[in-house]
């Protein structure tokens, strides 16, 4: 069997940590627009996203591959991102059991009329290049392009204007008024890296949501309980409850911020890491502003019937999928949320799409059950699918899936 991984991000690198372990010699290919492996972490990728400030929101010990542990001073639990993307790399460096086409655009994925699939691309010289697979993963996730706020934007706005994923650092907003559009851990970081040149920042918020500290008692958040301060889904009612009530008597009342109340439980939600947020909302360095009903040009008109006007306006409001390279089938399947947490594109046998959910907690938690359950779907005989198609999100969890739940229901198909 010949296989293709796509992307060397972390499920990238997980996929094919994995696979070298099942697949003989020389049947494994891994290809990548980038230079270096990193992903979203990498500094020197296209869909780069890190900034100067960043930090992960995680451990260190629950962001390391199983096996590879992430090397640094006790003290240390939260790694700069040039420090992981070095790891990453690192860890990347060891998986040499794969061929690699590196810094390599991949153009299309198609059937091949004998079965199989036809991977084409374009190496860095320009050349287009294509060879034949028995299966694929791609694993370039769903972070693909940017996306602005959901309301009318002018088309030349007097402020400056720009989307999350362009900022890299505060100077060019010094001594500037700047609103900072969504309630995310990019949005909350990015004020809160404004406000010691900025000469005012303010945040608008459309979904309330819980805000907690990264440690408690000196203990990083994702260690407490095994994690269930964070990820609260995995535990049952009572527990989850018992966690509210726990981070209600910790930071306080929200309204005393400024902050409007959260709208579901802990246990529904995913909650925002940071241990400045609050800090800068209780010293008046940060300010709260409601939801963004138009970004006119001249000032933003806010849902409450307001206007202000600001500097500059940064969106930190998402990305959209966007794998133009796929079949349209696969495509199609993406765009109507069918795929679920099925790994094997329905009506596509042997294509797999890894990290197309939103992880509730350590990337590489969640990269390593899906890179697990594509190497048991492809140890089976290919004479159906190797994984049933649309399975659901599960309930009351939202768009957010842990480790925990991948688990359990890849299991089922062992």
């Amino acid at each position: 069997m010949k296989v293709c991984v796509i992307g060397s991000g972390i499920c990238g690198i997980a996929a094919v940590r994995e696979l070298q372990r099942h697949l003989p010699a020389g049947s494994l290919h891994w290809l990548s627009e980038d230079p270096e492996a990193g992903g979203l972490w990498s500094s020197s990728s296209r869909r780069s996203r890190v900034y100067d400030a960043l930090y992960l929101n995680t451990s260190r010990e629950r962001s390391a591959f199983t096996g590879s542990p992430i090397r640094a001073e006790a003290p240390v639990q939260y790694l700069h991102h040039s420090r992981y993307a070095a790891y990453l790399e690192e860890v990347a460096a060891e998986c040499d059991g794969a061929e690699r086409h590196w810094e390599c655009r991949v153009t299309s994925v198609d059937r091949h009329p004998d079965g199989g699939w036809l991977v084409r691309w374009v190496g860095p010289d320009g050349a287009a290049s294509e060879a034949e697979f028995d299966a694929v993963v791609d694993a370039t996730g769903h972070n693909g392009e940017p996306r602005g706020p959901q309301v009318p934007v002018a088309a030349d706005p007097v402020y400056a204007y720009a989307h999350s994923s362009a900022y890299r650092n505060p100077e060019p907003y010094r001594g500037k008024h700047v609103l900072v559009v969504g309630n995310g851990a990019s949005a909350v970081d990015i004020a809160c890296d404004l406000v010691a040149v900025a000469a005012g920042v303010g945040i608008s918020i459309r979904t309330p949501k819980w805000h907690l500290p990264k440690a408690i008692l000196g203990k990083p958040i994702d260690h407490s309980s095994d994690g269930r301060l964070q990820h609260a889904p995995l535990v049952g009612g009572l527990a989850a409850r018992v966690a509210e009530s726990v981070v209600r008597r910790l930071v306080g009342s929200y309204a005393a911020y400024g902050l409007p109340k959260p709208g579901k439980p802990l246990s529904a939600s995913t909650p925002v890491l940071s241990d400045h947020f609050l800090s800068h909302l209780s010293h008046g360095r940060l300010h709260v502003y409601g939801r963004v009903a138009a970004l006119e040009q001249e000032a933003v008109q806010f849902a409450d019937g307001t206007a202000e006007k600001f500097d500059a306006v940064i969106a930190a409001t998402g990305f959209s999928e966007s794998s133009p390279h796929l079949p349209a089938d696969a495509q199609r399947v993406l765009r109507e949320d069918r795929l679920g947490l099925a790994l094997e594109v329905p009506g596509c046998g042997g294509l797999f799409l890894m990290n197309r959910f939103r992880c509730g907690e350590a990337a590489v938690r969640c990269a390593e059950p899906q890179a697990a359950a594509v190497a048991r779907a492809l140890s089976r005989p290919r004479s159906g699918t190797g994984m049933p198609p649309g399975v659901p999100a599960p309930s009351g969890a939202g768009s957010r899936v842990t480790a925990h739940t991948l688990e359990k229901v890849y299991e089922a198909y062992r």
